[in-house]
């Protein structure tokens, strides 16, 4: 027995120090799970805040004025756009500029001090999510009551409906939150597709023993990149299109913009799929080493997405953080064009952003790739540059010394004192 528990141990502290040695994986057991639960906290704790909404004042009263004053005050909504027109405010509300509406038509203020009619409120929501819809909803009707209160403790009126709110919910009439979930598990699927392949490329020459192959064959490393995401690239697009395909005839999800347009603006997030993969599988040792690398990544991206909650409720720093996420803005694009119709003249600004994060991720893979196909030659390069720049130090040290030392003066005469 006593053996038994021996070899047990011995195995036990063999595993022990084989974690040790990997520094990625013990890393990630120990700063991962704090991580995520700091992630997921902050997203879910604090609900729906800030959603971006634009008003329409066709009344131009005291009562108007006060109701969009209301409607700010509230944690849900946050005006970021006055309009004369519910044309221009349907117009941002398709290119995702604004989230609701908030219409107060004429004769507004008189209907609150008639006690025989009611005030109108046309409410205008985006239906392409329905967390979103559902918040706005929720908070207009909020503000209403409260209208309703203060209009009855002013007038001494025991009850009564002074406020009648009408609700258009555009893009999705029924408030189905079926399509806004579907569409963004699409952009979620493409982007572990790619991610995935993409950084499994050269970590699975390394362990195959492959990768002193392509040291040798004559291929420039402008052409092995190009060559790596090519594959990766075609395999993202047909992807998309296939579980585009499946939505529009399973799921019955419309595409009321270009297809085209859509394919074409899932070529600059499938290209940051690659430069992130492509990074990571040239500093990743092993294939688990780059799984690992993969899923931190992808958490944060989820994370700063608005997959689990809109952007406009994050916390600052997150907030700051899904500017440069690929996966939101894609999630923009994909919602414009198959749920709201939307044109690249909508689209142009998450269009910008994702090709710049693109450009820039992908600039950043080039670089590192240049540097060689080993893990450890940055840390060697590192090295190199670290004592370059102390040896040159050293020597800018050693010559402003003998500088300094030549500009002293000498003195005129030598006491030389011989003691007998």
């Amino acid at each position: 027995m006593q053996d038994t528990l021996n070899r047990v141990w011995g195995l036990v502290k063999k595993e022990f120090l084989q974690l040790g040695r990997d520094k990625l994986l013990l890393g990630f057991i120990l700063v991962a799970p704090l991580l995520e639960l700091m992630l997921m906290g902050g997203i879910t704790g604090g609900g729906v805040q800030n959603l971006p909404l634009a008003v329409v004042d066709l009344d131009r009263s005291r009562a108007s004025r006060e109701l969009f004053a209301k409607l700010d005050q509230t944690d849900e909504l946050l005006i970021k756009a006055y309009s004369d027109s519910v044309a221009q405010a349907q117009e941002w509300m398709q290119s995702g500029r604004v989230s609701a509406i908030v219409v107060a038509p004429p004769g507004y203020g008189e209907g609150l001090l008639d006690p025989h009619a009611s005030a109108e409120i046309h409410v205008i929501a985006d239906g392409s999510s329905y967390v979103v819809s559902s918040a706005a909803i929720g908070a207009a009707e909020s503000v209403a009551a409260e209208i309703v209160q203060d209009i009855a403790v002013r007038y001494g009126v025991a009850g009564g409906e002074a406020v009648e709110l009408r609700f258009t919910a555009r893009f999705n009439s029924a408030l189905d939150g079926q399509p806004g979930a579907i569409t963004m598990m699409l952009g979620l699927i493409v982007y572990q597709v790619t991610l995935v392949i993409a950084s499994q490329s050269f970590t699975r020459e390394r362990e195959l023993g492959t990768l002193e192959q392509l040291r040798v064959t004559p291929l420039g490393r402008l052409e092995l990149m190009i060559g790596k995401a090519i594959p990766t690239l075609l395999v993202g697009l047909v992807n998309c299109l296939l579980m585009t395909g499946v939505a529009v005839a399973w799921f019955d999800i419309p595409v009321r913009g270009s297809l085209l347009l859509l394919m074409l603006l899932t070529i600059p997030f499938i290209l940051t799929q690659i430069g992130w993969g492509t990074l990571i599988s040239l500093i990743s040792r092993t294939q688990q080493q780059a799984m690992l690398s993969v899923f931190a990544l992808a958490m944060l991206e989820i994370a700063c997405s608005g997959f689990l909650s809109p952007a406009s409720s994050l916390p600052e720093a997150m907030r700051l953080l899904s500017y440069f996420s690929s996966v939101q803005h894609y999630i923009k694009i994909l919602r414009g064009v198959a749920l709201r119709g939307a044109g690249l003249g909508a689209l142009w600004l998450p269009a910008l952003a994702l090709a710049g994060i693109a450009l820039s991720v992908t600039a950043l893979a080039w670089l590192r790739l240049r540097l060689g196909l080993g893990t450890d030659l940055l840390k060697q390069r590192l090295q190199i540059w670290r004592h370059i720049y102390r040896r040159e130090r050293r020597r800018r040290t050693g010559s402003r010394t003998r500088k300094l030392n030549a500009q002293k003066p000498q003195p005129a005469y030598v006491d030389v004192r011989v003691k007998e």
